[in-house]
């Protein structure tokens, strides 16, 4: 389950993944990162797992009505990374405002899904992954990468929640929604 962010979001991903992508083509040994495709992005709501083929009809009429929430902003300003910014596996663009809304349209998603799915193990903490490091490399001092990266603050708008299959191959994630329910209110 996903929001999607929006192109004005994409564009901005699109100039902070050239900057951050020249700063590791300097280093001797760089990483390689595995980016999220710009039409691939999307702030997770909650990760279903693999999901049985049979358990997908449940899931869609779980997810088929409206939400009883209004439509909201995001705004997206920052970079961070998962676990640690000195040792990152992947990197996100963080939220400004629109967090608590985040969490409610989340928890009313986990409500529904509630014994329709396995459980989240983490707590939702909203963020819209930009890469996954794949090979470390070597000399990449993370923290200045990611401090020395301005993000112009971009605003998204909320007014959907999609279900999304993912299906992984070669070049990453690709991604179809099957179920697109409405913010109302």
């Amino acid at each position: 389950m996903a929001v999607d962010v929006g192109d004005a979001v994409r564009a901005e991903v699109a100039r902070v993944r050239a900057a951050i992508q020249s700063q590791l083509e300097s280093v001797g040994n760089p990483p390689r990162v595995l980016w999220v495709a710009a039409a691939s992005l999307h702030v997770t709501l909650r990760f279903l797992g693999e999901v049985p083929e049979t358990q997908v009809p449940r899931l869609r009429d779980a997810l088929a009505d409206p939400f009883d929430l209004a439509p909201f902003e995001v705004e997206w300003r920052g970079l961070g990374a998962f676990p640690l910014p000195s040792r990152p596996k992947a990197l996100w663009l963080g939220v400004v405002s629109g967090a608590a809304q985040l969490g409610r349209l989340e928890a009313e998603v986990s409500s529904r899904l509630d014994g329709t799915s396995t459980a989240e193990t983490q707590p939702f903490r909203p963020h819209l992954t930009l890469g996954r490091i794949k090979i470390p490399g070597a000399g990449v001092d993370w923290t200045k990468v990611l401090q020395s990266v301005d993000v112009r603050g971009v605003i998204s708008l909320v007014d959907h929640v999609t279900l999304y299959q993912s299906r992984l191959s070669a070049k990453g994630p690709q991604y179809t929604g099957l179920v697109r329910a409405p913010l109302l209110r």
